[in-house]
This record gives C-alpha cells, structure tokens and sequence, in this order.
C-alpha cells in the first residue's frame, strides 16, 4: 500500500514569515516490521529515524524523493504536524530546557531530543490546526463525510471557509485537519469530537424491569496540534 499526501499538504502550508516551521518526523513503528521485531526486539523497530524541520514550499518539494526512500527502505511512516511553529520561539524554547537541563546535571540528555522536544512541545502558533482521526473500524455510525460536514457547518458559523478542514488518507481510516471551532457544540452533535478518554455507560436489561450499568471507555477522536499521515509505502 502507497499512500502519498505531499499534494495536500502543499497546498496547505502557509509562510508568511522567515520564522516560520513545519516538523516531519520519520517514524518506523513495530507494527510494520513484524518480520524482524521477533529477531531485533520492538525497541529496535520503534525508531524515529529523522526528523525535518520544513523552511519553505520549496524545500518541501526539494525532499519529497528523500523522505520516500527513508520510508520505503525502512518501512517507516513520514508524519507532518500541520500547525505551524515559530523557529525564534523554538530556538527560545530549547535555550531554556538546555539550562534546565545543566541546572538539574542530567548530563545523559542528547541534544536531538532536546532539539525535537523543544519545536514539538511548544504548542502556540499562529494558525492552529486540528487532527480529528477517524479510524475505520471505531466510527460509531458516523461516516468520514458525516464527520466532515459537521466540522464545516461549524467553521462556517465563525466565519471560515470550508477549504479549511480538508481530507488525509490514512492506514486504518482518514484525518480530517481543521482550524479550530465551537468545540463544545461540535461535541453536543458528535459525542466523540473530544480529546483524551472518556467512559461512556450503557444500560443492558438483565432482567424484568432491571438494568446493568456496562461501563465503555473510548479515545474521542481529538487531537489539538497532533501528527497526520505524510507518507508511506509498505505491504
């Protein structure tokens, strides 16, 4: 399976200023390498092998062909994270956790963790984007296009366009990447457009006039600032 939504992306980021980033992550993930998890070790297979730090649309295209190849010969994934980051803010971000890390002697830290977690922990942007993942298997339902015109009827309600949440293909289902909206309206018409775990009761006859309290615990299909699928190519 070749999934390729380098097109969709393009046609989505935005830079307005020098300052502005977008973080690709190469992931290889045990689950698509089962054949040699039994021999390495699933700690071996969970890597993520290289992570880009997108300046401009030409420099997208220009490693376009780069990180196809790390993910085919890897069998790994490429993930965008859709909200744009500040790289003077970053910069600022890492200079702090470089202190705190001097100042608490964790000598161990390697600075590319350091690096990563100071542009992927930092959450402020200019143009915030949500991930609504929708897995095949669990919609409860709903449908993709269902989900998909409630999300736009809502940025409608703000003012946005419907060109603002749009579709990304992925394994198990699709993303819907979106600018924020009403959320808690957006929840009262689609129980799972929330983010974290939540337990749902469902009441079960268990008998003439009695019923048993049947606890159900679901992930809502929400992630604020989260990674969507960029690429892979894999049986």
């Amino acid at each position: 399976m070749e999934i390729d939504n380098f097109d969709i992306f393009e046609k989505h980021l935005t830079f307005t200023d020098k300052t502005d980033r977008y973080i690709v992550h190469i992931l290889r993930r045990p689950k698509d390498c089962k054949q040699i998890s039994s021999t390495w070790g699933s700690n071996e297979c969970q890597r993520l092998l290289r992570t880009y730090y997108i300046d401009s649309i030409e420099y997208f295209n220009r490693k376009r062909d780069a990180i196809k190849e790390l993910c085919t010969t890897n069998r790994a994934r490429a993930y965008i994270l859709p909200q744009v980051r500040n790289n003077y803010e970053c910069l600022l971000n890492l200079g702090e956790k470089v202190l705190e890390t001097i100042r608490l002697g964790n000598f161990s830290a390697k600075p590319e963790h350091l690096l990563r977690s100071a542009y992927c922990e930092y959450h402020k942007s200019r143009s915030k984007k949500w991930i609504i993942d929708l897995d095949s298997s669990e919609m409860y339902g709903w449908t993709v296009d269902d989900v998909l015109e409630l999300v736009r009827s809502q940025l409608r309600k703000i003012g946005k366009s419907d060109d603002e949440a749009y579709l990304i293909q992925t394994k198990s289902g699709h993303h819907i990447v979106t600018t924020p909206f009403n959320l808690m309206e957006g929840y009262e018409k689609c129980p799972m457009l929330y983010e974290g775990e939540k337990t749902f009761i469902e009441k079960k006859p268990c008998g003439p006039g009695e019923y048993e309290d049947i606890r159900h615990k679901r992930v809502g299909w929400l992630h604020k600032d989260g990674m969507s699928l960029l690429y892979l190519n894999m049986d």
